[in-house]
C-alpha cells in the first residue's frame, strides 16, 4: 500500500495589476504578487483520500491554482 506523508495543499493567487480609483484605470505591478494560503495539512493513507482532499480544496477554492506536494512511501 503506498501511503502519502507530509501533504500539503495550497491555493495560489497571481495578482498582476489593481484598478487606481484616482487614475480610473489598471495598474500593473513591476512583479507579480503571489500569495499562498495553506487549504490541508496531514498525511493520507491511500490515492482515494488524496483525490476527496484535492477535490475539496477545488471546492473550497474554485478561482484561483491548487498546489499539492507530498512524499511517498511503499509499505509491505
Amino acid at each position: 500500500m503506498i501511503t502519502y506523508d507530509k501533504v500539503r495543499i495550497s491555493s495560489v493567487r497571481v495578482d498582476d495589476d489593481y484598478y487606481d480609483s484616482k487614475k480610473k484605470k489598471r495598474i500593473k505591478y513591476a512583479k507579480p504578487k503571489v500569495t499562498k494560503k495553506l487549504l490541508f495539512e496531514d498525511s493520507l493513507y491511500d490515492l482515494g483520500e488524496l483525490y476527496r482532499q484535492i477535490r475539496n480544496a477545488h471546492d473550497r477554492d474554485p478561482y484561483h491554482k491548487i498546489e499539492v506536494t507530498f512524499n511517498t512511501t511503499l509499505d509491505y
